[in-house]
């Protein structure tokens, strides 16, 4: 097993390629704390892992845009697992509106959840594995939109480039820690939160799939392979870089 014997934390662990990222590491040996802001979601989740894998597994109700919570979130996974080897934050949010129209407080909201809350779950995760000193791995999770523009995305985009470079600087500073710092760039994933979107014809699936070279969107069980890569031994010289993990939608010159 890929990951026997560490201690994950996964950030929006309630559902899409949170909860898909918090099963696939128990599957590799990991007890996992998943964190949420909607504690039946996030107990389901846990209790599946249990059930189908007879893994460690704790529910734990966080708000990752409140410090505070943010620290007994990682004080209490050292309570009852004894450390923290991995974190990733998948906690986010989206934010689709014309810029013309968006309002300052969604600008802010979005910034908070997805910016804020990932520097704050990595400062403290962070601070625990320097002081543990047997490194560890971070996994943030940015978007396609860190990297290309689509419309009515701003407040997003920023949020999402925010968490690319802050991943990089992270990857740099904590380095002599033997703490790997990366990312994952998703593409078009089919989450809860895209097939709202879907359903209210913001997005086209014809379309989008006609400029995937692989054909298809991808799944939250998708990102799982990356995520374990850059979880495990396998990617300890690797760190500072943005996987991107998107079907080839960004290589895709022609349209």
């Amino acid at each position: 097993m890929l990951l026997q014997g560490k201690v994950a934390i996964v950030t929006g662990a309630g559902r899409g390629i949170g909860a898909a990222i918090a099963r696939g590491f128990a599957r590799e040996g990991a007890a996992v704390v998943l964190a949420s802001r909607t504690a039946e979601q996030v107990g389901e989740q846990a209790a599946r892992i249990r059930a189908e894998y007879g893994g460690r597994a704790l529910p734990v109700v966080c708000d990752v845009a409140d410090e505070a919570q943010v620290e007994a979130l990682v004080e209490r996974t050292v309570r009852e697992f004894g450390g923290v080897d991995i974190l990733a934050n998948c906690a986010g949010i989206t934010m689709v509106a014309p810029s013309e129209e968006l309002t300052l407080e969604n600008w802010h909201r979005c910034l908070k959840i997805n910016l804020d809350g990932t520097f704050l779950c990595c400062k403290h995760a962070g601070r625990q594995m320097i002081r543990q000193g047997r490194g560890g791995k971070i996994i943030n999770i940015t978007s396609i939109t860190a990297h290309a523009a689509i419309p009515q995305r701003a407040a997003y985009a920023a949020s999402k480039g925010g968490v690319a470079q802050l991943t990089q600087n992270l990857a740099v500073e904590w380095a002599r820690h033997n703490i790997q710092v990366n990312a994952i760039s998703p593409g078009f994933i089919r989450t809860e939160i895209v097939e709202e979107l879907i359903r209210r014809g913001v997005h086209n699936p014809a379309r989008m799939e006609a400029r995937i070279p692989a054909g298809r969107m991808g799944t939250p069980e998708d990102m799982v392979g990356p995520a374990l890569f850059l979880a495990s031994s396998m990617s300890d010289y690797v760190t500072g870089i943005i996987l991107k993990a998107d079907g080839g939608w960004l290589a895709n010159g022609y349209v």
